[in-house]
């Protein structure tokens, strides 16, 4: 089977010749470059000493590809580039070369780092871009049955495609990131697409709208103008964690926090047993709530038993919850001072009431928020996410799932718990074997900053959002792993981002958010960090654990493109007036 490679040392691509050698750095005489005209081969032209261009630097039965950073002359030449006449200038051009990896040039077999230095004197060639592409790709190195995914293209030379197989890109999860306009939607929408082009199976969730053309199945969150009876999902207030209710309603940790859990606790025993006879329960069935005040105990203390497994299933309502926290401020003994009874709730303790009054006004704010009517005493009759994703996690197929956020609101955080609780319901299904090496599926997360490892409330009631950041750190040995897309590196713990294997990094300007992906990937050098700035629109730096160097590509315009357009200012104002 023919692998493509080819010899890098050929005469006509030579360049120059190295006159100095250190352990990660060269100068070469590039002995065309300060001619100032542009060299041809077979209608291609040859890179000679152009920053960020390849090199092979002969060293015998290897060769070291390099990266060329930066170029010069001496003092003495400077002025021998500056003519306005027709003669040729003689000078001596230096290019200073980053070493990037040894390879055999007989078969293309890479190595890690450089095996073998060369020798003063030793020549240098352009680098042809097929080879280069064979390199960053890997594919000497990998198995023949492994899938190639085409997901870029040499940035000054578009017939030459970058493959990358799926276990480099996605094994130990992916992230994409990028300052604004930097091309990272149309990154992700095409991973999406070569994921699905392949067979895989992916869950989108899409913050902001923008992937709604991809050829995927769509549900709606929220009051979206696209949601209708079979594409609109909620996540009912009941099916969330008590620490996800906590997260949204806030309570103090000493005086509310405990009256909360009572109430929730109270209103479960509601639901289920308003409709028993018998039940020697005190329910008031027109609000809905239990009434504890000078009640016996022992009737509820058996209710809660009774329902003890099966009480994270069981509705309850979030519109008595004010009610019944009222119902939960009581003394914990009933009787009289001379005569205690323990078997009996006391009357009401209004001290109670008072500290838990801020809570019960958030509660009845909440309870009335239209906006939050996706999660809140919702529509009982609407698919939820977690049986979505029950289902989705079982069956076999090549399938691409969006989720759209877009028309959840920002208030009350409740777009952070909802994705929180999303994860935590797929780490669910891999840890029980829904999601498995077998049958692997692939979430992509948007704008992941506004959900990654995110803690809500003050110093006193802080709750930790980790579900993704749990899937970061042990999610690929279930086959569950994480592709994430941010415009802010910094705000992604670091702990995180040294979980993820592959990045493919836009331009970045921020120099916090350079130091962020310095620091979380070992195989970045300030060289090759120093091009984040500069990278053009839809050019990314591909590195990580799989790829023998960083390499500068150019990922493929997606078949879908996302709706990440700017506004037109001029037409649109030009319109109007």
């Amino acid at each position: 089977m023919s692998t493509g490679w080819f010899s890098p040392h050929d005469t006509k691509r030579r360049v120059g010749s190295l006159l100095d050698v250190s352990a990660t750095e060269a100068k070469i005489n590039l002995t065309k470059a300060g001619t100032g005209d542009h060299t041809w081969i077979l209608g291609t032209r040859l890179p000679v000493g152009e920053v960020n261009e390849f090199v092979f630097i002969d060293c015998g039965q290897l060769s070291i590809l390099a990266r060329v950073v930066k170029v010069w002359l001496e003092s003495g030449e400077r002025l021998s580039v500056d003519g306005f006449d027709d003669s040729k200038p003689s000078n001596n051009p230096i290019g200073l070369v980053q070493l990037l990896v040894s390879v055999d040039v007989e078969t293309g077999y890479n190595f890690k780092g450089v095996k073998q230095y060369p020798k003063l004197g030793a020549q240098v060639y352009a680098a042809h871009p097929k080879l280069v592409s064979i390199l960053a790709e890997g594919t000497l190195n990998s198995r023949e049955d492994e899938l190639q995914l085409p997901i870029a293209e040499m940035p000054h030379d578009s017939s030459v495609t970058i493959h990358v197989t799926p276990e480099k890109l996605f094994a130990r999860h992916c992230a994409v990131l990028g300052s604004t306009g930097g091309g990272k939607s149309f990154t992700m929408a095409n991973l999406i697409e070569n994921v699905h082009q392949a067979g895989g199976k992916v869950l989108l969730l899409d913050p902001t709208g923008e992937f709604s053309a991809l050829p995927c199945t769509s549900f709606y969150v929220g009051e979206h103008p696209n949601g209708n009876a079979t594409n609109k999902v909620t996540y009912p207030h009941w099916m969330f964690t008590d620490s996800d209710i906590r997260a949204l309603l806030r309570p103090s940790a000493q005086s509310q926090a405990p009256k909360l859990d009572a109430a929730i606790q109270s209103l479960r025993v509601v639901t289920q047993y308003h409709q028993t006879p018998n039940h020697g329960l005190s329910i008031n069935t027109s609000s809905y709530t239990f009434q504890k005040s000078g009640q016996q105990k022992a009737s509820f203390e058996n209710a809660v038993r009774s329902i003890s497994s099966i009480e994270s299933q069981i509705p309850w309502s979030f519109t008595s919850l004010a009610s019944q926290i009222i119902e939960e401020c009581v003394w914990p003994n009933g009787g009289t001072n001379q005569a205690p009874r323990p078997d009996l709730w006391g009357g009401r303790a209004d001290n109670d009431v008072g500290h838990c009054m801020n809570l019960i006004s958030r509660i009845q704010a909440m309870a009335s928020n239209q906006h939050l009517k996706w999660m809140i005493d919702c529509d009982r009759t609407l698919l939820t996410i977690p049986a979505l994703m029950d289902q989705f996690c079982a069956i076999n197929s090549r399938q691409i799932i969006r989720l759209d956020l877009s028309a959840i609101p920002f208030e009350a955080n409740a777009r952070e718990i909802l994705v929180n609780a999303i994860g935590r319901k797929l780490l669910a299904c891999a840890r029980i074997g829904t999601i498995h090496h077998g049958q692997p599926l692939l979430v992509f997360i948007d704008e992941a900053h506004q959900f990654l490892n995110k803690q809500i409330g003050d110093e006193s009631s802080r709750f930790a959002l980790d579900a993704f950041g749990n899937i970061a750190k042990e999610g690929r040995k279930y086959g569950l792993n994480v592709v994430i897309a941010t415009q802010r590196p910094r705000d992604i713990p670091e702990d995180v981002l040294s979980q993820i294997g592959t990045l493919i990094v836009h331009r970045l300007t921020n120099e916090k958010d350079q130091e962020v992906v310095k620091k979380a990937v070992g195989s970045i050098d300030h060289r090759s960090a120093s091009f984040l700035p500069v990278l053009g629109q839809g050019e990314a730096l591909l590195l990580g654990v799989d790829f023998p160097f960083p390499m500068t590509v150019k990922i493929k315009t997606p078949t879908a493109k996302p709706e990440s357009r700017s506004a037109s200012f001029s037409t649109v104002w030009r319109r109007v007036i």
